[in-house]
């Protein structure tokens, strides 16, 4: 039928409810009707189509339908041309000009959430200027995050005797501890963990979670033959580090053969920020005897470092100086801090000589305006950085600058070195130089208290002529030393510097293959078990960080009992650091519910 023959029949035609009944009843053939009823069936089906194509087309056109083909049905009603014009007229006018504020509505309500989202990454990068806190939530960030991490899948539920446990234990430790000693995820009540196996954290109801973060059991939770060796000293003596015992001896012969030759004497002691404390006073000490450096008790570090929480460290920590809110400044008076040589996001870029050499000549300009700095110091890989790997070339070059000008140079290995680079036993090795001293800590005993110092024997030589003995009480005891040395039998019985090469591999493998279908992931980055994933808000167009998205996917994986940690300067990096006894069953865990994201 077509719209001439309908506008001909319609005036013609008229309307009851009897006619209209027996249309929808099916007692009338639309095809053999009268033309009331062929008129009253297109103006019906015009309704329908407008009604649909409201729902899915433009709207302003579909009203317009909507309201011409009403016609029909308000002439059969009231038999008024008039009538007939002015009442679709006067529902599409107010109909139109209602969506319109609805949709000026919505513009704005768009625009302020555009512009809100833009505030809060003020706000983030605010926090961010002040520090980064692992896994710490903030409670305004709480009710967005955590909540859509919980709607968008089916949350593991915990004990309520566990949340309440949690709760208890915090309010405890906030009034005996210091008001600066953090917890992981303190704003939900905590997370209890009184037991671990491997690659697990277990509580006390027995729900087991995957460690993604812990670095320190780096043979995994538990070991059986490292918990024995243990069991066994403490058995005998534990007692002052300055009497003979014959595995004080064992362990410091096995720990060197891990070292080039030239690195060939041990100081022992108990934690990573010890050792730093103590490898910085070696260096200064040689710097002073060499007297080549005119500045033999200034310090070159990294930007966004972090070495350790003593007075000394914490000047040349660029990672905590961000953190304080009391306006000082913690920045020592012999540090000079120069750029994180962050390829990805960083001022220069590329993974390429050239951006080595860009970021080494900042380390050249401060020992050519100083005249000679007594130390350099960096990690083998940046972590609280953001897992930042070091460009080729960089540390070759930063450390001939310093060594020509009287400098010593300090390779930080206390997160990177125990085989977790999969490639050597120590990081910096990768880079294919020689450090004049070597700091290490963390893993050593995978959790119990050891960490120490390794250096050229002319450093050490400097660091005694001053007649000053060294001693620590504790450093080197025999029960750690027993620990200590199974901690070196296990990686080489069980092969994990090779393990940890092909599942870092395994696991880099997959997530490059997610970040292909993830735009916010910017940059996948690290060697063997220290990996890094940063998210941005474009890895095609726009490289500002995005940590609303990195803290969404650690409460994601937190609720699924798999435990990462996210740091960087802006917070948007998820730091991987497996025990190194991980194998693909864990990998597969990790990159399979992230691939459900």
């Amino acid at each position: 039928m077509n719209f001439t023959n309908v506008t001909s029949q319609w005036q013609g035609g008229g309307f009851s409810l009897e006619s209209l009944t027996k249309f929808m009843e099916h007692k009338v053939d639309p095809y053999t009707a009268s033309g009331e009823m062929k008129l009253i069936a297109t103006s019906l089906c015009f309704i329908l189509v407008a009604m649909l194509s409201l729902a899915f087309s433009d709207r302003s056109k579909c009203l317009l339908v909507l309201c011409i083909s009403a016609a029909p049905l308000v002439h059969d009603l009231f038999h008024s041309y008039m009538l007939t014009f002015m009442i679709p007229s006067g529902i599409f006018s107010s109909l139109y000009f209602a969506l319109r504020v609805d949709v000026k509505k919505n513009r704005a309500a768009k625009v302020d959430s555009k512009e809100g989202k833009k505030t809060t990454m003020r706000k983030q990068n605010r926090k961010h200027a002040r520090g980064s806190f692992l896994l710490h939530t903030d409670p305004k960030e709480l009710s967005k995050t955590i909540k859509s991490a919980r709607m968008s899948m089916k949350q593991i539920e915990t004990d309520t005797k566990l949340i309440e446990l949690g709760r208890e234990l915090i309010s405890k430790r906030s009034k005996s501890l210091g008001p600066n000693v953090s917890c992981f995820y303190a704003d939900e009540g905590g997370l209890v963990i009184t037991k671990g196996e491997g690659s697990y954290l277990i509580d006390p109801a027995g729900n087991r979670y995957l460690d993604c973060c812990n670095n320190v059991a780096a043979v995994g939770h538990s070991h059986p033959k490292v918990v024995k060796a243990g069991i066994n000293a403490l058995s005998e003596i534990q007692t002052n580090s300055r009497f003979l015992h014959p595995s004080h001896q064992r362990y410091i012969d096995k720990l060197l053969n891990t070292f080039p030759a030239e690195l060939d004497t041990v100081y022992l002691v108990n934690s990573g920020s010890e050792a730093n404390d103590l490898a910085l006073r070696i260096a200064r000490a040689h710097a002073d005897v060499q007297g080549i450096a005119t500045k033999p008790n200034d310090v070159i570090c990294l930007d966004s470092a972090y070495h350790g929480h003593t007075q000394s460290l914490v000047e040349i920590s660029p990672y905590k100086w961000y953190q304080n809110i009391d306006g000082k400044d913690y920045k020592g008076p012999h540090t000079h801090v120069v750029s994180l040589p962050d390829t990805f996001r960083g001022k220069h870029r590329g993974w390429n000589k050239e951006t080595g050499l860009a970021y080494s000549n900042e380390v050249k300009d401060i020992v050519e305006e100083t005249n000679g700095v007594g130390v350099f110091i960096a990690e083998s890989v940046v972590g609280c950085g953001g897992q930042v790997c070091l460009p080729p070339g960089y540390l070759a070059e930063c450390y001939d600058v310093v060594r020509g000008n009287g400098g010593v140079v300090i390779a930080d290995e206390i997160q990177t070195g125990f085989a977790r680079s999969g490639e050597h036993f120590w990081h910096f090795q990768t880079y294919g130089v020689v450090p004049d001293i070597v700091s290490f800590g963390k893993p050593c005993g995978n959790g119990y208290p050891i960490a120490g110092v390794v250096c050229k024997r002319e450093v050490a030589e400097s660091f005694a002529k001053s007649g000053i003995e060294y001693f620590n009480t504790y450093g080197g005891n025999s029960v750690a030393c027993s620990i200590a040395e199974s901690v070196l039998d296990v990686i080489e019985e069980e092969n994990l510097l090779k393990n940890a090469n092909d599942i870092g591999k395994y696991i880099v493998d997959g997530l490059l293959r997610l970040q292909n279908d993830y735009d916010c992931i910017g940059d996948v980055r690290g060697q063997g078990l220290f990996l890094g994933i940063e998210f941005v808000v474009s890895r095609q167009h726009d490289l500002r960080p995005d940590a609303e998205v990195c803290k969404f996917v650690v409460d994601f994986l937190r609720y699924q009992r798999i435990i990462v940690s996210r740091d960087g300067p802006d917070h948007n990096v998820i730091k991987i650091k497996p025990p190194l006894v991980w194998q693909k069953t864990e990998a597969d865990t990790l990159l399979a519910l992230l691939f459900r994201l």
